[in-house]
């Protein structure tokens, strides 16, 4: 009667448990791209200071001589060479992927054992040392539990390998098989404690990515409200507007001034309801420059005052939080040209780089009056969203074509969208 209660408890147990540490879970990562870009550049430089670690302790007083220390040296090289690879992969911005992680540790794990067994084995001073780092960094990378065992053990065997046939192994009498013991069950310690902390951060960030698509669908659904009702309205309202003051004519000055004013506003409100109507289709998924291009034609279409934008470079796989600040900028700059500069034309440029993004605003209106700054938010706004992206507004209250100019440059690196 009891056997069953106590074995029902302990399936329940041992399944509790696999649920809550994943332990069935064979993942290799669940690490967003730009996320694993940076925390590959952090273990690349880590292994650099490592390699001037190593190579400190080679030149200064070393501690074996031929021809174990030019095994030192081969294995040292070959190492430097891996991480000089991958080093110029990351500066290239090229793919930085699972499998170069995984390459990483296995290289340090095989080249640290390598180290081991061309010396002492088991007694040498500080190799081991080097394990630690080697596992933490892969149970900082990889997610699952199971995976972070399964390499902890090939981790483990080969070290007790080495530590039992180099040398003269293990020292029983003087109980050196309890400093191995130690020693791995650290290894094992090492690879939860690490994976532990790791995982929970990225449980959070899961978090935060569902969030930001619940958001976005949001805002999807609100800027088509907005297009099929509010905007709908607004421009009804300015037509009705259009055709009051062409009613008025010249018969009635102060009437005719009061309704072209009243016509400046509600094309000014049609202008900013295009603002989440059009940015829409960033959250939807559309390119920057396609986006932009239907906003500035829309421009033209709304303010009578023709606009073009001209883009140069292919546009690469942008964040979407970079597309929707560029275009943030864009509209701003373009909403003071219309309000404020009397513009005749306005030009939007969008220049992309091989490291940046270049965006610039310009007319050949009356220009920015010297306090353009305090009036308002627009330009405030700006520089914070360009400031956000980790770059830096720009204006120009007299541009080359007598008007200002807004340009906006951001690092591609930072801001780029991997796949």
């Amino acid at each position: 009667m009891f056997a069953p209660l106590h074995q029902d408890l302990g399936r329940r147990f041992l399944r509790t448990a696999t649920e809550t540490f994943r332990a069935n879970d064979w993942t290799l990562n669940s690490i967003d791209p730009n996320g694993l870009r940076y925390m590959a550049s952090v273990s690349i430089w880590v292994h650099w200071f490592m390699v001037a670690v190593f190579c400190l302790m080679m030149v200064y007083r070393p501690l074996y001589g031929p021809p174990g220390y030019w095994v030192y040296w081969l294995l040292y090289l070959l190492f430097v060479a891996f991480y000089a690879y991958a080093h110029y992969r990351l500066v290239s911005n090229r793919p930085i992927t699972w499998r170069w992680i995984f390459a990483g540790c296995v290289v340090d794990t095989v080249l640290v054992t390598a180290t081991a067994a061309s010396g002492t084995g088991f007694n040498h001073y500080y190799i081991y040392l080097v394990y630690y780092p080697v596992l933490a960094g892969f149970a900082m990378f990889f997610t699952s539990l199971r995976l972070n065992v399964a390499f902890v053990t090939f981790v483990a065997v080969l070290y007790l390998a080495v530590s039992l046939i180099v040398g003269d192994g293990l020292d029983l009498e003087a109980r050196e098989e309890k400093a191995l013991f130690v020693r791995i069950a650290v290894m094992y310690a090492v690879v939860a404690a690490v994976n532990l902390v790791f995982r929970f951060e990225r449980t959070r960030w899961r978090a935060a990515v569902e969030r930001e698509r619940v958001l976005q669908k949001e805002r999807i659904e609100i800027s088509q409200s907005i297009h099929d009702t509010t905007a709908q309205s607004a421009y009804m309202i300015g037509l009705g507007i259009d055709a009051a003051k062409a009613l008025a004519g010249d018969s009635n000055p102060a009437l005719t001034a009061r309704l072209e004013a009243t016509s400046v506003l509600s094309k000014t409100a049609i202008w900013q309801l295009r603002h989440p109507i059009d940015m829409g289709g960033i959250f939807d998924g559309r390119e920057l420059g396609r986006t932009l291009g239907s906003h500035v034609s829309t421009f033209t279409q709304v303010t009578a005052v023709p606009a073009d934008l001209v883009q140069n470079g292919q546009e690469p796989a942008l964040s979407v939080d970079a597309k929707s600040l560029l275009f943030s900028i864009a509209h701003n700059a373009l909403t003071n040209a219309f309000r404020h500069a009397e513009a005749g034309r306005v030009v939007v440029e969008l220049d992309f780089r091989k490291d940046e993004v270049r965006l610039s605003v310009s007319d050949d209106g009356i220009g920015l009056p010297d306090d353009y700054a305090e009036r308002g938010h627009g330009f405030a706004n700006m520089r914070a969203d360009a400031e956000r992206l980790g770059g830096n507004l720009v204006v120009e209250p007299r541009g080359p074509d007598g008007g200002a100019r807004v340009t906006c440059v951001i690092p591609l690196a930072r801001n780029r969208e991997e796949a």
